[in-house]
């Protein structure tokens, strides 16, 4: 691939190519593309709800000093705003706020909450002050109403009128606090576009500094969520737009980068996509892929390895080796992989490695061993093999090589739980089968 880097970009700040940290899709700023996203910010910010889904996530919550622990680093890694726990007590919950702040964290935290039903009625001015009072930044009220008004479209005894006139005058009180706002729409994307769109602008005009948007079961598309956002966020205006996809299907990411392209300016996270049933969008993929195609995120990239690595073992899980970022195998490729040049420099996997705090790692596996890794001529010659060899300096005959593939082919087949070998393992075969023969002749 010739190194050239092309004038396309999110504004002509970000090249689509990027030696050595990226490789991504050029058509996405072709003028087809970028028509489908003028109203794409330069600029998203995450809010992080790891502590407070991984409340969610069955079998798997984190104690005391396991959420400080992932609050420090998310601090440090750059996110915009973080969750409180879900289920914590209102006094453990306070407690957390205090020591946030003697731990000198500087991320807005958010208090999840309270729930505000239409009509008021009762001491909801009270439900919101003990939430307030927890200390928090930022104050998330969840507007609720019934499934049943949800699928109707209200029209049952609740209408949508009484759900504007609650939000007006709910939100209003909250702003008095001076506390930054952002209420739930409960259900959104199971909703109309008009009626969110209506709960929106309410929001909006009484003052609120966000609208959060949900898919809440992730059963969105790419196409479904744009088209969404990008009404959402005209019905809003300045206000910003928060957006939390569940990744039920599979799709959360792709959501994610979609409501972006859409309009929205926050997105909501965890670290590794843990969460309630099949989890969130994972903020090591999105971040990555956002700033990948243009979107500054203020993401510390090369901090997220260790971020994932420290939340997988607090919340004590085991992930796929193909997990984007944190997978074992993610950064593995059996022989020189999708590499170009003599350096991982050249990663044309889409990320490099390093970018996200890890290494590009070649390794020799049953592809090399057993498939034989077939020449351009389809013989069955180890040609990858033969070439390392002769890379390596090493003289051998054709004896020689099929003994060292039957020790490499016995150690990695009795591996325990890591099928391959690394390079100096296998350099080491081949030494102890050459030495070897060197002796005996």
């Amino acid at each position: 691939m010739a190194k050239k880097t092309s004038t396309h970009g999110a504004g002509g700040a970000k090249p689509w190519h990027q030696p050595g940290r990226w490789l991504a899709n050029p058509a996405y700023w072709d003028a087809e593309a970028k028509a489908q996203r003028t109203g794409m910010p330069r600029k998203v910010r995450f809010i992080d709800c790891t502590i407070s889904e991984g409340d969610d996530c069955v079998g798997h919550q984190l104690n005391w000093n396991t959420r400080l622990g992932v609050i420090e680093r998310l601090d440090a890694v750059g996110v915009g705003e973080i969750t409180l726990p879900s289920h914590a007590t209102f006094r453990e919950e306070a407690d957390m706020v205090r020591a946030c702040r003697r731990m000198g964290i500087k991320t807005r935290l958010v208090a999840k909450g309270p729930g505000v039903t239409p009509p008021l009625k009762g001491d909801w001015r009270g439900a919101i002050d003990r939430h307030i009072d927890l200390g928090a930044d930022v104050i998330s009220p969840i507007v609720k109403w019934s499934y049943e008004d949800t699928t109707s479209d209200f029209a049952g005894k609740l209408t949508k009128r009484m759900v504007v006139d609650a939000i007006a005058e709910s939100i209003a009180y909250m702003k008095k606090q001076r506390i930054r706002v952002v209420p739930w729409i409960v259900d959104s994307m199971r909703s109309p576009i008009d009626t969110v769109c209506l709960f929106g602008s309410a929001m909006a005009k009484a003052g609120a500094d966000g609208v959060y948007i949900v898919d809440s079961r992730g059963n969105s598309t790419p196409l479904a969520t744009r088209v969404f956002i990008s009404k959402v966020k005209a019905a809003v205006g300045d206000c910003d737009v928060y957006i939390q996809h569940h990744n039920d299907l599979g799709v959360a990411t792709a959501n994610a980068m979609a409501a972006a392209e859409g309009g929205a300016t926050w997105i909501d996270a965890s670290v590794i996509g843990i969460g309630d049933r099949g989890g969130c969008v994972a903020l090591e993929e999105a971040a990555a892929l956002f700033e990948m195609y243009g979107v500054d995120t203020g993401i510390k990239l090369d901090a997220l390895y260790e971020l994932c690595t420290y939340v997988r073992d607090a919340f004590g899980v085991s992930l796929p080796p193909w997990k984007p970022i944190v997978g074992e195998n993610w950064n593995k490729e059996e022989g020189v992989g999708h590499l170009e040049g003599s350096s991982a420099a050249e990663a044309t996997i889409g990320i490099a490695p390093q970018v996200v705090g890890r290494e590009f790692e070649a390794v020799i596996g049953a592809k090399i061993l057993f498939g034989r890794e077939r020449s351009s001529a389809h013989t069955d010659d180890p040609v990858f093999v033969r070439e390392l060899l002769h890379g390596w300096k090493m003289k051998f005959d054709d004896d020689e090589l099929e003994t060292i593939l039957f020790r490499a082919r016995a150690a990695v087949a009795t591996n325990h739980g890591r099928h391959y070998l690394t390079f100096d393992e296998f350099r080491a075969i081949c030494d102890g089968v050459l030495n070897q023969s060197e002796t005996r002749r």
